[in-house]
């Protein structure tokens, strides 16, 4: 719109110069066309006027184009100055933002992880204590040493703004991995397919949102655990079909949930915002006796 403007005032003011210069040459061609021919004083005042009008009129055209040059010029420079300042604000806060991770990591470290790294002492002192005359709860709590462990690792993805560590050898490994401990902790047997894809071409399909999917895996998976009763599970990841989306479905032959609560239980919750972040999808079907089905809708455009 700002440049339509400033072409329309060029040309207006072309114009008014041409006209003006024009005037100007037809009054002095008239005054010496018709110098031989007496004029009445009257007649040759008004030409006059009316040269003299035109020039002053040329002069304040060709001030108001320079004007408007320095207004331009002024205006251009204005603007590169303002983007070069967006730029040093961005950057600023870029840095502000990197230097509040940077201390919220450091104190999510000392608190937190000291919390951890006692703890893990704690359990592997009772586990040595306990280690000849209550085997089984040297089992037990070497279990839960494992589990420490995992949670300082989960804490320092979290620290560094990595994915789960789970995941360094691919989504595929990380889920086969998951189920397995999984099974072997609740003593609850899994099906664990890609759908038409193999391995490889899963990890492709799902990279994107790889971390998402993990979490809503794991999510799910304790909840089973605590609520479910469940004997066995299945768990499908299915590549892109004609919506452009992965889909993961979670089946359990448990107890089901005879009334879903409406808002969720927390990790339900915790779940629906992060799918919803990611324009993602979450369906619950379930009845009692008959299991409970969760069907996962993640669009890998987003």
């Amino acid at each position: 719109m700002m440049q339509w403007t400033a072409q329309l005032s060029n040309r207006l003011c072309l114009f008014a110069c041409a006209s003006t210069a024009g005037l100007a040459f037809a009054t002095v061609a008239g005054q010496a066309d018709d110098a031989e021919a007496p004029w009445p004083a009257s007649d040759a005042n008004l030409f006059n006027l009316v040269t003299v009008c035109a020039i002053l009129l040329g002069l304040l055209t060709l001030l108001l184009l320079w004007r408007q040059r320095q207004l331009r010029n002024s205006s251009e420079q204005a603007l590169l100055a303002t983007q070069g300042r967006l730029r040093q604000l961005n950057s600023e806060h870029q840095q502000v933002r990197e230097e509040e991770r940077r201390r919220i990591g450091r104190d999510i470290h000392d608190d937190l992880g000291q919390h951890l790294l006692t703890l893990k002492m704690d359990l592997a002192m009772l586990q040595k204590n306990a280690h000849g005359a209550y085997p089984l709860l040297a089992r037990q709590l070497a279990l839960m040493v494992q589990n420490v462990d995992l949670s300082i690792a989960s804490l320092r993805s979290v620290i560094d703004d990595l994915r789960p560590p789970a995941l360094t050898q691919g989504l595929s490994a990380a889920c086969g991995a998951l189920l397995e401990e999984f099974s072997r902790v609740n003593d609850i047997g899994y099906d664990y397919a890609l759908g038409d894809d193999d391995g490889a071409q899963a990890e492709a399909v799902a990279g994107p949102h790889d971390a998402l999917l993990y979490r809503v895996l794991q999510e799910t998976l304790a909840n089973i655990a605590r609520h479910a009763q469940a004997t066995h599970i299945k768990v499908r990841l299915e590549r892109p079909g004609a919506d452009g989306a992965v889909h993961l479905d979670i089946l359990d032959d448990g107890i089901g949930m005879p009334a879903l609560p409406r808002q969720g239980g927390c990790g339900l919750a915790g779940m629906r915002e992060r799918l919803a972040a990611a324009d993602g999808t979450l369906e619950i079907a379930s009845q009692a006796g008959g299991g409970t089905r969760i069907h996962l809708s993640l669009p890998l455009s987003t």
